[in-house]
């Protein structure tokens, strides 16, 4: 009976006790502040500061972790942030959401790389102020560089 009443209370214990969520906060620009709360695969963004406020949730309907990274992806000296996860398949390929900052909004946008689907193992290049990416075009691998100079901020 003892047991019972333990594994009664122990599992209420779980019930009550809150996801773990992992907390990213950075300045995408001075002035503002951005907080990233991951919680499963569901992602609370906030930005607030200057004249624009951004409060958003994103769902990567993920079934993997999902790990944040914060990085200047388009090279203009704004913050940026990127959401990775391993794929759901053999675990072969890192799978990337990039989130690019907006100061004229204050909003983060997301990217879309200049070919394939998505960025996939992507490699943030520097020197040449590109991300590189896989993308398979009729069952070949290749890679996949997005360039920032022709778009608008």
């Amino acid at each position: 009976m003892r047991s019972k009443v333990l594994a009664v209370s122990l599992l209420g214990l779980l019930w009550t006790m809150p996801v773990l969520a992992e907390t990213t906060t950075f300045s995408p620009t001075q002035g503002v502040e951005a907080t990233l709360v991951l919680e499963g695969s569901k992602l609370s963004v906030a930005a607030k500061g200057g004249t624009h406020n951004e409060s958003r949730t994103i769902d990567f309907q993920a079934e993997n972790e999902l790990h944040v990274q914060v990085d200047d992806f388009n090279f203009d000296g704004a913050k940026d942030f990127a959401v990775r996860q391993l794929d759901d398949g053999m675990g072969t390929y890192d799978y990337y959401r990039v989130f690019i900052y907006q100061t004229r909004t204050g909003t983060f946008e997301e990217l879309r790389p200049d070919c394939g689907d998505g960025f996939v193992n992507l490699r943030v290049d520097k020197k040449r102020k590109a991300l590189l990416s896989t993308y398979w075009e009729m069952n070949i691998v290749k890679q996949c560089v997005t360039r920032f100079a022709k778009r608008k901020a």
